[in-house]
């Protein structure tokens, strides 16, 4: 009878702690989720004014534009606590793991975020007055391309009408 009762309340005892880990993890997703976009388009926002600004201060480059192209939106990775525990028994052991999201406060529902992962940035356009010109053209390249970390390749450079 104690036996059962013993057995009744790990079992119980177990059963709170999934669903509040649960809940964690719903509540971090939803902290994820909440604007990725206006975040994203924020730091497309930012990054392509740097650029312009930069870019502008070439000499021979003069007004310029700059178009980003961006792949999805930013990310974050949140703090965790990871339990591991380990059975050894006749016939070898068994390894459990159970991992709970980190929260802020203990009321609140905001998670423990450790680092955000931004957008990927996949091409640039760079509209320019001196962009008709060869070697204005390379020093754009070189100067979006070390800005970036982006080759050559994805970045285009042209001239800009009156």
């Amino acid at each position: 009878m104690i036996f059962a009762a013993g057995i009744i309340g790990i079992v119980l005892i177990a059963l709170s702690s999934i669903g509040s880990s649960d809940k964690a993890k719903e509540t971090a997703k939803s902290a994820q989720n909440a604007q990725p976009d206006v975040q994203a388009d924020e730091f497309k926002d930012k990054v392509t004014a740097e650029l312009e600004n930069i870019l502008q201060k070439i000499d021979g480059v003069g007004e310029c534009s700059v178009m980003l192209s961006v792949e999805g939106t930013a990310e974050y990775v949140f703090a965790e606590n990871i339990d591991k525990t380990q059975e050894y028994a006749s016939g070898g052991s068994n390894e459990h793991y159970r991992s709970e999201i980190v929260m802020i406060d203990s009321g609140s529902n905001q998670a423990l975020v450790t680092k955000t992962l931004r957008p990927k940035i996949n091409g640039v356009v760079v509209v320019c007055r001196g962009g008709g010109n060869v070697t204005i053209k390379e020093r754009v390249i070189k100067a979006v391309s070390a800005a970036l970390d982006l080759p050559y390749g994805k970045i285009c450079v042209e001239g800009k009408t009156n």
